[in-house]
């Protein structure tokens, strides 16, 4: 498992410093009994922009989990100016636990996101509203997983430049496959946390 991740950090890494000249993004956010990281970079490309980055979520209260996440999407703004959408791939990494039953996590998630920023004329310090979807279904899901849903909405508010504090919530749910009966881990959480842009 070590080697896994180690090999997804040395990946997105490596394709992150194709151009120094983007942005990096660095997110931390805490729920009531868990914490989240999170760091992403973006590149312009001809279609719009491409988005590498990794993360990791850790929860303990009655249903624990630790997962971890590499993420690549292709985005760019649609319909109107400051709403943009994401679609892509999410790799997941983990393990889940509930009632004294653990199972291990891997999958290939398909990931869908989309973002509005108002505009400074409307606000001095602009809003973000973003919310996201991510899944994967049984054919895409490895070891003791069956399947996985991953949902989450926040607001955020730019308060210096790209500083952002931001109120979210996030629900995650996992099937395990475990004879002779299968369960589910699932977990709803509201989180606050910081984003910093440079």
């Amino acid at each position: 498992m070590k080697r896994i991740i180690a090999s997804i950090v040395f990946i997105t890494i490596i394709t992150s410093g194709m151009s120094f000249a983007n942005p990096y993004d660095v997110e931390i956010n805490a729920s009531r009994s868990g914490l989240e990281a999170r760091f992403d970079v973006t590149h312009a490309v001809d279609q719009g922009t491409l988005t590498t980055g990794i993360g990791y979520v850790y929860e303990d209260n009655h249903d624990d989990y630790r997962i971890g996440d590499v993420k690549l999407t292709l985005g760019d703004e649609i319909l109107t100016p400051g709403l943009r959408c994401d679609l892509g791939f999410k790799g997941l990494i983990g393990e889940v636990e509930k009632n004294h039953k653990d199972g291990d996590l891997m999958a290939i998630g398909f990931l869908l996101s989309a973002a509005y920023k108002t505009p400074k004329t409307i606000s001095p310090m602009p809003l973000e509203f973003s919310a996201s979807v991510c899944t994967a279904p049984d054919p895409l899901c490895f070891w003791d997983s069956e399947r996985y849903l991953e949902t989450r909405a926040s607001v955020a508010c730019y308060v210096v430049g790209n500083g952002a504090i931001f109120l979210g919530y996030r629900h995650i749910k996992v099937r395990i496959d475990d004879e002779p009966k299968n369960w589910d881990m699932s977990d709803k959480a509201v989180f606050f946390g910081f984003r910093l842009g440079f």
